[in-house]
């Protein structure tokens, strides 16, 4: 179904396009059709008092927050020490910052919905504007046609003809102002609300005898506005559902593992890798690898997560941030941009599958931990995918051609990356800019959840596949497999700028398909 904007934009097109005698007709028909046509949907009133609403519960919860810091930072290691006092501040501490996110959300949504509610209002009384200058042109038309707007032979005037035109232009000019300012806040406020509704996380992690307190301690090792954190939406929703399906002894084993944690961050890649679909002998294995540096949150990330996330991003290629391990880049041998992406992607939500492309499976040996050794296995997982996933005939001369299509990228992606999200993947193509600014949202609640996109660009006979992994306001990160991560913004994806995820040429500068979660 066509949005409010696009309505409005369809009869601009008829209004610009009826001249003369014979266009009367077609110009009362869209004047009509522009009279019939409702203003912005919503209620800013009901809107507003919900904005307040959670502007006032902020300021609740930022009082609590006070208490509950100053329980952990002072009163409580007073009379608490050992190890169970040192678990007793690491809980107290967990809340608190659990509580300081929440105000800081409740914040940030109550000023959503009121900028939403003022430019809904705004919008609405713009779209009223209309009235007037239609009415007059519906007048004028009546005035000088006849049934089924022919154009009557006794009145016609040309003069009321071009005025009747000009009441029209100036009337859709209003409307499609108002339109397009209440799409644009509502996508601002829908991918606003969507992120921080995947950052509301502790409620997400259930069962498995999980406590309240490990379930804030484990997400808070997230950090607190931190684009780096360890479990994503979908992780703590998959974990939490892995935790209930375990068989007791496996979920006792599990419970010891957590236990036994050095720190926050270790329970958490844990996790990680158990919503990554990792039996309870396999996460026990990992743990064993990784346990000697649980403490040490940047060897962890180093060994366990391919990209980073700038907390003040900068967009534009100039601030590309080069993604390597050892000095080894995550970049793409030869055509496998669709495969590298993927690959890397797949290293993103799976940490035993990262660790064991930076060490083998043998960290601190220099046979496998090295620059070399880590090349070679990405470029043999590169090669595995590319190489599995094309037709016999793609290799042949003159008809085959190198690279895979968007279909095989989907099929890609599903295998690799939805089946440790839970989530298989849907091919969207993006026609032109309407598309690609009507998928955004869905692109950004993805990325929010933890669940990448693959996005193929293109520039004449070129084609490269890039992977969008994070979001933060207005922008988008984008993994190219040329071995970096790059920022760009919400136009630059819509008004075919995507030239500025390119360090080299050729110059590809249309988002022509995306790759959705289902």
């Amino acid at each position: 179904m066509s949005t409010q904007r696009e309505q409005v934009e369809k009869l601009s097109r008829a209004i610009e396009r009826a001249h003369g005698m014979w266009g009367a007709g077609a110009l009362r028909d869209a004047v009509r059709d522009a009279v019939r046509l409702s203003g912005p949907a919503g209620v800013p009133g009901t809107i507003d008092r919900l904005g307040r609403d959670f502007a006032a519960m902020s300021g609740q919860v930022d009082s609590v927050r006070a208490e509950v810091a100053d329980v952990a930072r002072s009163r409580l290691p007073d009379v608490w020490t050992g190890q169970v006092g040192e678990k007793a501040v690491e809980a107290v501490t967990a809340a608190a910052h659990d509580l300081d996110r929440m105000t800081e959300d409740f914040t940030r949504a109550g000023r959503v919905l009121v900028e939403l509610c003022d430019v809904l209002a705004q919008a609405q009384a713009t779209h009223a504007q209309a009235g007037g200058p239609l009415s007059r042109a519906t007048a004028l038309l009546a005035e000088i046609t006849t049934i089924g707007g022919l154009p009557d032979p006794v009145d016609w005037d040309d003069d009321k003809m071009h005025e009747a035109k000009a009441e029209a232009r100036y009337a859709i000019g209003l409307m499609l102002t108002a339109a397009t300012h209440a799409e644009e806040a509502g996508h601002r406020a829908a991918a606003e609300l969507n992120r921080l509704a995947a950052q509301a996380e502790a409620a997400r992690l259930k069962g498995g005898g999980l406590s309240a307190a490990d379930r804030l301690v484990l997400t808070d090792a997230a950090g607190f506005a931190d684009l780096n954190r360890i479990l994503s939406a979908t992780d703590a929703t998959r974990a939490g559902q892995f935790l209930e399906r375990l068989a007791p002894e496996d979920r006792r084993r599990l419970n010891a593992l957590l236990a036994g944690a050095r720190s926050p961050d270790e329970r958490a890649y844990l996790l990680k890798a158990l919503a990554a679909g990792h039996s309870v002998d396999e996460v026990a294995a990992f743990d064993a690898r990784i346990h000697e540096h649980a403490t040490d949150r940047a060897w962890l990330d180093r060994h366990l997560n391919p990209t980073r996330h700038d907390p003040s991003p900068r967009t534009g290629i100039d601030h590309l941030e080069t993604q390597n391990f050892m000095g080894a880049k995550w970049a793409q041998d030869g055509n496998t941009c669709v495969a590298a992406s993927t690959v890397t992607a797949r290293a993103v939500v799976d940490p035993v599958y990262a660790f064991q492309l930076t060490t083998g499976g043998r960290p601190g040996d220099p046979a496998h931990e090295s620059p070399a050794a880590f090349a070679e296995r990405f470029r043999a997982e590169q090669n595995r995918v590319y190489d599995g996933s094309r037709q016999w005939y793609q290799d042949l001369p003159l008809i085959g051609k190198e690279g895979l299509s968007d279909d095989q990228s989907r099929d890609v992606v599903s295998a690799e990356v939805g089946s440790r999200t839970g989530t298989d993947y849907r091919d969207v193509p993006l026609g032109g800019q309407d598309e690609r600014r009507d998928v955004l949202v869905d692109v950004e609640k993805a990325v929010d959840e933890g669940k990448p996109v693959p996005v193929t660009i293109r520039g004449g006979e070129n084609g490269h596949a890039l992977m969008i992994i994070g979001h933060d306001g207005d922008k988008l990160q984008v993994y190219n497999p040329w071995g970096y991560t790059v920022w760009i913004t919400e136009d630059d994806f819509v008004d075919n700028r995507m030239d500025n995820a390119l360090d080299q040429p050729p110059s590809m500068n249309t988002a022509t398909s995306v790759r959705l979660p289902k």
